[in-house]
Parts: structure tokens; sequence; C-alpha cells
């Protein structure tokens, strides 16, 4: 709808709408992928120019957004399967990669390779210890939970 200029209004009510009854703004420009997931999501925006990967799961409070009004690519490019804990801030046209995960209250200004740990303020990344994540964080047969590698 938003690349109809026709549309654009509609487009931003039913934004503005979204967003009083769930307390979720997401802009009608940015670019979401397949099962994108918001736990618990007061609070989250999403600006613009954001892309969204695949299989993308956000906790509440997560802001991805700009630091510039200039009419560019101004917001992050979040890729697949990546994790963004709960109160990150993730500022500017930076790239999260693929299989990451952001900490909680974590303020990114800066790219992330694939495959790393983002955590701090400003945030700093680290590359994931797959040694060390073989088994799940939880044990699926405890919550009779199908787990699929």
């Amino acid at each position: 709808m938003w690349q109809k200029p026709e549309l654009r209004f509609p487009a931003r009510l039913l934004s503005q709408l979204g967003r009083s009854w769930t307390g979720i703004e997401i802009h009608p420009g940015a670019t979401i992928g397949r099962r994108f997931f918001i736990d618990h999501g007061m609070g989250v925006v999403i600006g613009e120019t954001a892309e969204i990967g695949e299989d993308v799961m956000i906790y509440h409070g997560v802001t991805l957004g700009g630091r510039s009004l200039a009419r560019i690519k101004r917001h992050p490019t979040i890729g697949d399967r990546v994790t963004i804990g709960a109160g990150a801030k993730i500022l500017g046209p930076i790239t999260i990669g693929r299989d990451s995960a952001v900490g909680a209250n974590a303020v990114v200004v800066k790219d992330a390779p694939p495959e790393s740990i983002v955590t701090g303020v400003p945030a700093k990344w680290r590359h994931r210890d797959a040694q060390r994540e073989t088994k799940p964080a939880v044990d699926p047969a405890e919550y009779d939970i199908e787990y699929r590698i």
C-alpha cells in the first residue's frame, strides 16, 4: 500500500489504529519477512525503511529507529532468524546479520555480522559459541513441544 501515493493515507490510518489498539507502531513502509513474531509487543516501534528478515522474534519495547530525517535508508536491516531482546534500540541504517541475538536494553549503532551476540551500551558484538549452544534453551520434552533443527 505504501508504494502507491493514493493509498498512503489509508495505510497510515490503519497503522495508527493498530498502534492505539496494540501499543505496537509499525510504519506502513517497513518491509517484514514471513513468520515475524512480536512477544508482548507494547512499546515496539518499527521505522519506515526498516527491513526485517524471516523467522525474526522481538520482545517488548524494541525500537528499530533512524538517526536522521533525510529521505534515504535510515532504519536497520535485520537478517533471518534474529532474536531481539526487550528494550533494545537498533538505530540507523545498520545491518544485524542472520542467526544473531541482540541482548535486552542494548543500544546498537554499528553493524553486527552473522551469527553474533550483540550486547551493551553502546553495543559490541561477539561471535556465538556454537559448542555451547547445541542444546535448546527449553527442553521440548518438558513442555511437550516438537523441536526441529
